[in-house]
């Protein structure tokens, strides 16, 4: 995983994946009761598929000193964000968040990262598998963060109706992250991985420009931050966004995942243009391919990415999203065999 971070050949194309949902780590596993915060279990699921990097989240309402989520209704909660969501299949869905005018952006405050049981299952994980799995802290990314915390339609308004208030509330985020982030690194996790999501598949959800002025600058802090302790940071963002890639090379981000095919994210084409700079995760159809095809397609697509991106490192294979609900076990397992069969180096594939 290491040597791929930097650019380098290994012995083999490593692998990865978020893999969060409860009916997904239940049937990998083969067995009920398997989260994100079952340490022991979360981890066999990693070993039985085959990973090299395991992902750590972080504790909320479970946690005993973390502020619980408020059930408003039988499948409505309140988190400690002050978001509500809805339960469907086992799954909190996003309805709403706190702030509800532009004037409350620059009221907001943002929970306290350094609880003492803020991150206790990735203390958990880094005790089953420092040293045999690279291990990546989950830190959330200010941009989603922050317009969440309103809608998305209240947040572009205020963007540029209350400025002020939302670069406030982008600092105090800001600090939210680093404080995150500096606690899963001294609880000894290797990376930190942040998920933030800036476009849709048609492009960047702002302007270009307006990311560039008033969210990259709060972005390189949290990176800056983080690469001081020497650990890399990646970043998880869905959608197309290459008119924002060089950006994300300046902020200092080593890594990009998904590169999701559904938005026009083309492997070859980043490979080549960013591939000595990005170490770049992901690329295998989780909308179609592995939700609805079979062994030959899979195997098809697995060999186009490494084919495509594995040469002279800096590749890592994964799904272009999650191993989500629609994924058959099987083909998730499918997937990563197959990967692992083909992906050895020097890669050899005609």
């Amino acid at each position: 995983m290491f040597l791929t971070l930097e650019h380098n050949e290994p012995d083999y194309v490593p692998l990865t994946d978020h893999i969060y949902m409860a009916k997904s780590l239940e049937g990998i596993l083969g067995e009920k009761g398997v989260r994100t915060n079952t340490p022991e279990k979360y981890v066999r699921v990693h070993f039985l598929l085959g990973l090299d990097l395991i992902c750590a989240f972080s504790n909320g309402s479970e946690a005993t000193t973390v502020k619980p989520e408020t059930r408003v209704s039988a499948k409505e909660t309140v988190n400690e964000w002050g978001m509500r969501h809805r339960e469907i299949h086992g799954m909190a869905w996003y309805l709403e968040g706190p702030i509800k005018t532009i004037d409350d952006f620059e009221r907001y405050v943002p929970p306290d990262p350094s609880l003492p049981d803020r991150v206790k299952t990735a203390k958990e994980i880094v005790k089953l598998v420092k040293g045999d799995l690279a291990i990546a802290g989950i830190v959330g990314g200010p941009f989603t963060t922050s317009w969440l915390l309103s809608g998305f339609d209240l947040f572009a308004k205020a963007v540029y109706a209350n400025p002020k208030g939302v670069k406030k509330l982008l600092q105090r985020l800001t600090k939210f992250a680093i404080g995150l982030g500096e606690i899963f690194i001294e609880a000894g996790v290797d990376i930190i991985w942040i998920p933030d999501d800036l476009g849709t598949v048609d492009g960047p959800f702002l302007n270009p420009n307006t990311f560039r002025h008033m969210i990259f600058p709060y972005f390189k802090e949290i990176v800056d931050s983080f690469k001081k302790h020497g650990v890399k940071v990646l970043l998880h963002c869905d959608g197309q966004v290459m008119p924002l890639v060089d950006d994300l090379i300046e902020i200092g981000m080593d890594g990009l995942h998904p590169i999701e095919r559904k938005a026009g994210m083309k492997l070859a084409e980043i490979k080549a243009k960013y591939g000595d700079k990005l170490t770049l995760i992901g690329n295998v159809d989780a909308t179609n391919v592995l939700p609805h095809g079979t062994e030959e397609d899979i195997k098809k697509q697995v060999i186009e990415c490494l084919k495509t991106a594995a040469p002279g490192g800096g590749y890592i294979l994964a799904s272009d999203h999650s191993i989500h609900e629609g994924v058959p076990p099987e083909n998730a397992k499918t997937m990563f065999k197959l990967a692992r069969k083909y992906g050895k180096y020097p890669i050899k594939l005609h």
